[in-house]
């Protein structure tokens, strides 16, 4: 059973919803609908549909970098779309993102050290460190160490690295702050297989080792199905189905799940 009381995450009766003129009249566009769910902590929701299903709408609603319509998002106990600017900078480091796209998620201009330790400067005084090259410098060693990659990438810029490497980067900078929540919107989607499978055993590691809570997003019912304790499918903003991983892949109640776990194809054995 998942209580919202004990969540890390409540998404409550969420709505997203744009203007649309036809003429001279406003209808809008439902991007997400009346969605509800909560995330215990430590486990890994995945959260699958078709793209224009209303994901990374949703998970960006979580962000706080969309308010929603109607309803409430809550992380850690506090309501994001209200939240104070102290209250939302705590919820920065509790929760991070990890994009689709590593290239795009990293500064060009930004070599390996400073993209990695940026969140520590800008936090400094909420996680007390100091600030002086030697120390950053270790820190970075040591959160790139994590995600597979040594002190040897620091110099470098992203233009030097593959979309894996990137990807890594990526990820050990989110973990710089060490927070409770990642969000990981289609975060091998852009890698080739074997690749995105070396990053997908990385996020299992990492989840084990640092208690980690993840919100998974895909189109991939197999790769929703390998990670996620439990899954909730959206189709056109709706939450169409929601239950544990294996008993919704094995006994799906809606044709749009069905239909979904048919049109992936299965893992390669380097994943599963």
């Amino acid at each position: 059973m998942y209580h919202l009381g004990m969540a890390l995450v409540e998404v409550n009766s969420v709505w997203k919803s744009y203007p649309r003129w036809t003429g001279l009249r406003n209808e809008p566009q439902h991007v997400v609908q009346d969605v509800s769910f909560a995330i215990e902590p430590g486990e890994t929701l995945g959260l699958v549909g078709e793209s224009g299903s209303g994901k990374t709408t949703l998970a960006r609603m979580i962000l706080g970098l969309v308010e929603p319509s109607r309803g409430s998002v809550r992380v850690d106990g506090t309501d994001v779309a209200s939240a104070s600017a102290s209250e939302l900078r705590r919820l920065r480091r509790q929760m991070q993102p990890v994009f689709q796209d590593p290239y795009a998620a990293l500064n060009p201009r930004m070599n390996v050290l400073d993209i990695v330790t940026e969140p520590l400067i800008i936090h400094r005084r909420e996680v007390g460190i100091k600030t002086d090259r030697a120390t950053l410098r270790a820190k970075a060693i040591e959160f790139l160490s994590e995600v597979g990659l040594d002190d040897s990438v620091l110099a470098r810029h992203p233009h030097e690295f593959s979309g894996g490497q990137r990807q890594r980067i990526n990820i050990a900078r989110a973990l710089a702050l060490r927070p409770k929540l990642l969000i990981l919107d289609e975060p091998v989607s852009a890698l080739d297989v074997s690749v995105g499978a070396q990053v997908v055993n990385l996020l299992r590691r990492l989840q084990r080792e640092h208690g980690l809570t993840y919100l998974f997003i895909s189109h991939s019912m197999p790769l929703v199905r390998y990670l996620s304790t439990r899954i909730a499918v959206m189709g056109r903003g709706r939450l169409v189905e929601l239950g544990e991983a294996v008993d919704l892949c094995a006994n799906p109640s809606q044709a749009y799940t069905r239909q979904l776990i048919e049109a992936t194809p299965e893992l390669p054995a380097s994943v599963a």
